[in-house]
Parts: C-alpha cells; sequence; structure tokens
C-alpha cells in the first residue's frame, strides 16, 4: 500500500490558445528596442503566460469525463493504472496494478471503496473506506478533492514555460502534492520539491500525456519516470457503488491510506 502513498501525480491541462500568446514578443514595432532587449522583455512575458494558461485549464478535468492510464517502471516490476473519471459527478473508478499485485478504487464524491484481494493479509472483497477516519495528513483525503491527480500537482509547478514543439515543462514540488507524505519527504530531501515533468496538449488545450521525471528522484532504485495519458473526454463513463457483500476498511488499513 505504500505506493499508493506515492499516488497518481498527473500533470498539467494547457490552453493551446495561450501558446499563440507566449510566443509573441511584447515589443510594437517601430518602438526602437534592441533585439537584446526586446528579447529579455519577452521572456518573462511568455513565462508568465504559459503559468496563468497552466493555471486556468489546472481545473479542466473537473469539468468532463475521460479515461486514464499510468504507468511507472520499477525494476523488473512497477506500477499501471487504469481509470475513467467523471469530473462533474465527482466520480472516478481505477484499477492499480503494482508489482502484480491488483488494487480496485472506486470514489463517489466523499465515499471510497477499495479491493485489494490480492494483497495479502488484506479482505478478499470489497472494503467501505470511512473517510471521516482518515488523518488529517491521509493522502487518500487529499486526492478526494482531485480524482485526477492534477488541480493540486499543477498548484505546486513553477519555472512553467512552453518548450517551443506544443510542450510545457517546468517542476514540481512533490512535497507539497496530494500523495506526499512525511516519510518520502525526509528521506528524498530537497530534490522532490523540483521534480521536472513536460505535458502534451492537444488542439482544444487538453492534456494528452505527460511525463513526471520520478527516476531522477532516486537513480539507483530502478524507479522509471511516471507516465501519464488521457483520452476519450466527454465520452460516457460508468462509475457505480460496488455491489455484493462490502466490509468496513479496517483500522489498519486505514492507517496506510
Amino acid at each position: 500500500m505504500k505506493t499508493r502513498r506515492f499516488g497518481v501525480a498527473a500533470v498539467g491541462l494547457i490552453a493551446l490558445a495561450a501558446l499563440a500568446t507566449g510566443c509573441k514578443s511584447t515589443a510594437q514595432p517601430g518602438a526602437g528596442a534592441s533585439a537584446s532587449t526586446s528579447a529579455a522583455a519577452a521572456a518573462p512575458a511568455q513565462q508568465a503566460a504559459a503559468a496563468d494558461a497552466q493555471a486556468a485549464a489546472a481545473g479542466k478535468l473537473k469539468e468532463t469525463t475521460a479515461k486514464m492510464s499510468v504507468t511507472m517502471s520499477a525494476g523488473v516490476a512497477g506500477m499501471t493504472v487504469t481509470g475513467q473519471l467523471d469530473g462533474p459527478g465527482r466520480k472516478s473508478a481505477s484499477v492499480m496494478d503494482v508489482m502484480g499485485m491488483k488494487m480496485e478504487f472506486v470514489s463517489i464524491a466523499d465515499e471510497v471503496w477499495l479491493k485489494a484481494a490480492a494483497v495479502p493479509g488484506m479482505p478478499k472483497g470489497w472494503m467501505h473506506i470511512d473517510t471521516a477516519k482518515l488523518g488529517p495528513q491521509s493522502s487518500l483525503r487529499k486526492s478526494l478533492e482531485d480524482p485526477s491527480y492534477s488541480s493540486k500537482m499543477l498548484a505546486t509547478a513553477t519555472q512553467v514555460q512552453w518548450d517551443g514543439t506544443g510542450k510545457v515543462k517546468g517542476v514540481l514540488d512533490l512535497s507539497q502534492g496530494p500523495s506526499a507524505n512525511a516519510a518520502m519527504v525526509a528521506k528524498l530531501g530537497d530534490k522532490v520539491k523540483a521534480v521536472p515533468f513536460t505535458a502534451t496538449i492537444d488542439d482544444q488545450g487538453r492534456l494528452t500525456s505527460m511525463t513526471v521525471a520520478t527516476a531522477e528522484l532516486s537513480p539507483t532504485a530502478g524507479v522509471g519516470d511516471m507516465k501519464i495519458a488521457y483520452s476519450d473526454f466527454g465520452a460516457p463513463v460508468t462509475v457505480e457503488k460496488p455491489t455484493g457483500e462490502i466490509v468496513e476498511a479496517p483500522a489498519a488499513v486505514l492507517a496506510l491510506l
């Protein structure tokens, strides 16, 4: 369950229209400014445009439906996630495979259900998570506010700029992200506060793929970069409360979330 603490760090929705705005020089023809002065003036303007566009677009996944996939290698094993999101309905459903152990999550508003039959020591059926019993620093509690893992993560981004190929790049402070925990921050140190990312957007300003350079956090650990993709925007999704026998998650499970 520690992998759930690290979370699914999804980054970035950038409006394509702002790309054109950000790439324009702020100097006016005939102003008499030198080329070097114009470049110096345009650079901060372009960076500000990218940051503003990112901030404005961060909440877009809360306004639509989408499918999501996440992969991150870790030696011979790793993590994969497939899921679907219903932003307006505050619903999400995902299947996470961590080193061959499958876990299923369903979230509807503030209610969460977890099935982790393949994880040793876990109940075999669905567990209901009483979110009122989660600690204030719970990664799951934080993720409920942003099932797409995008908005809160983007709120930590700095040095945001266009890279000239239709992508946006910058660094993330993962110590402030929804999946952060004190143990991770203490172990990784300051480098967790400036993790590079790139994000690709489509012609409607929506995130289609993104890479977070998690491999740089611990080069000797064999952990790869985290790669996220969104697709099928606006398509119908079905997220329903699990059926059958459901038990309340025991305190030991809640402590891990």
